[in-house]
């Protein structure tokens, strides 16, 4: 058995949902000495306050100063300027890992900005969240029972990989390793696109003649349908428009599904139209089985 994770300095630079609960994780389970959080604006004061972090700094080069684990959880459009702006400014043992929700765009901007620290980067995506968002909705245990991806790009240092591993078996978390490629392909379907439904449905209604009476009258099967689409929209349209391509694929295979089960249902062919839905029903039952895991 490997001996416990121990850090000296961790540096969290986004404190939000993601970002301070591997903050209020690393710092209450001890498993770094000392957790300082970053960000631009009031976040990581709100942090401090919160108990997430030790300390609090608006400053990049203040908060990765000395750190052996940086782990980054900040919005997908700010990552490529944060690793840039860690060039030739990282520890020499120093690990650089991310939560971000894709994961090949991450991998080329840590090669383009940290040049020779490449290899001490491990990009991860720990699969856990929810429709809150910020440093309030952050919590210790979120990680408790979770699955953590890890995609190692082939110049990983193999104990770079390790520390991010046992990182998250610090948090609770199960690990296991994905191809960058088939992670964002995969996540398109089960994460990215789904969001978008979730999205397009409450924004169908929302637009309705209905609404004011839907939010009224609306039972569980629309409150568990449409419970992503409280996330965050900046957030989301970010990861949407980084896994385009991916998320595309997976919207023509849903529009098709769609436009089927609507000819069925024009034709009032009950037969086929049960024959869909008894498709579906019996994978969404295998999801739920022991052992399945919630997406973000």
């Amino acid at each position: 058995m490997s001996a416990p994770l121990r850090l000296r300095r961790a540096a969290v630079l986004g404190v939000g949902l993601i970002g301070g609960s591997v903050a209020a994780g690393l710092r209450h389970r001890g498993v770094a000495a000392e957790v300082i959080g970053y960000s631009p604006n009031d976040d990581a004061q709100r942090a401090q306050a919160l108990g997430l972090v030790d300390r609090a700094t608006d400053r990049l080069d203040e908060a990765i100063d000395g750190a052996d684990l940086i782990v980054l959880a900040a919005p997908i459009p700010v990552l490529p300027g944060l690793l840039a702006a860690m060039h030739g400014r990282l520890a020499h043992d120093a690990v650089v890992t991310d939560c971000a929700s894709t994961k090949r765009s991450v991998i080329a901007a840590a090669r383009a900005g940290l040049g020779a620290g490449f290899p001490r980067f491990v990009a991860g995506h720990p699969i856990a969240g929810g429709e809150r968002h910020g440093p309030e909705a952050a919590r210790v245990d979120l990680f408790e029972g979770c699955v953590a991806i890890v995609c190692a790009h082939t110049q990983a240092a193999p104990d770079a990989v390790e520390r991010v591993g046992a990182m998250w078996g610090a948090l609770g978390a199960r690990t296991t390793a994905m191809d960058p490629v088939e992670h964002d392909e995969l996540f398109a379907e089960v994460s990215h696109w789904p969001h978008a439904v979730a999205f397009a449905l409450c924004g169908a209604i929302a637009a309705g003649e209905r609404a004011d009476a839907a939010r009224r009258f609306a039972g569980a099967g629309l409150r568990d349908t449409t419970r992503i689409g409280a996330s965050s929209a900046q957030l989301w349209a970010d990861i949407l428009i980084d896994n385009r391509e991916a998320a595309l694929r997976c919207s023509r295979a849903f529009q098709a599904e769609l436009g089927a089960i609507a000819d069925a249902l024009e034709a009032a062919d009950r037969e086929a139209l049960a024959a869909r839905f008894e498709a579906a029903s019996q994978w969404r039952r295998r999801l739920a089985a022991p052992g399945a895991t919630d997406t973000e």
